[in-house]
């Protein structure tokens, strides 16, 4: 439990400081080598293409908040799909962020990033 409340706070931290100094510079090429190479498209659609066992990345885009992503990728009990599959704690905190920022990228002007 203490474990569990330790990471929440890490990563709220983490991205309220996103939040206040900006997204950090991805590359949109190395976000989409990830998507491929981690096996994401086996459940999630990416602009059409790939799987439908889990929500597709447009549609993350549009129901998450970059903590809620952030989560999902990086979870307190190394489980990622409700448990279908290994999380990513194999990525770096860089590799982490590009994803984090292409699934939800900069908002529009008027809108929120988290």
């Amino acid at each position: 439990m203490k474990r569990t409340l330790l990471v929440t706070a890490v990563i709220t931290v983490l991205s309220l400081s996103v939040m206040a100094f900006g997204s950090p510079a991805i590359d949109d090429g190395q976000a989409r080598k990830l998507i491929n190479s981690q096996g994401c498209k086996a459940c999630h659609a990416l602009e059409a293409h790939g799987g439908t066992a889990a929500p597709s990345f447009e549609a993350m885009r549009a129901t998450l908040s970059r903590t809620e992503i952030r989560l999902q990728l990086i979870n307190p009990e190394h489980r990622h799909g409700k448990g279908r599959i290994e999380d990513f704690s194999n990525l770096t905190a860089a590799e982490v962020d590009a994803l984090v920022v292409f699934i939800k990228p900069e908002p529009s002007l008027g809108g929120t990033s988290n």
